[in-house]
């Protein structure tokens, strides 16, 4: 098990009419509840304006990899940042 910080950051394109664009963040969305549910994200925020920030729960760098590639709007993200984390609190004296 290793934790991730993952932000990502999409764009509706030019040439993506809005009702086609809704239906891609629908998927999404879903896509996300699904990660959520079996345990793959363990918290989600909004940043707002920008874009999304996840921690990921996932075997290793491999899965987390496939997770993201798997998701509705994967083509459409600008930015991707990923940073591996690790629990402090075990190392903290009196833990």
């Amino acid at each position: 098990m290793a934790f991730f910080s993952v932000r990502l950051v999409s764009r509706q394109p030019h040439d993506t009419p809005a009702d086609q664009w809704q239906a891609i963040v629908a998927d999404q969305l879903r896509a996300v509840r699904a990660h959520y549910d079996q345990g793959k994200i363990r918290a989600i925020y909004r940043e707002a304006g920008t874009g999304v920030l996840a921690i990921y729960d996932a075997t290793d760098a491999r899965e987390l990899d496939t997770l993201l590639a798997q998701l509705p709007m994967w083509r459409f993200f600008q930015e991707v940042e990923v940073r591996a984390l690790w629990d402090m609190v075990p190392a903290l004296p009196g833990a």
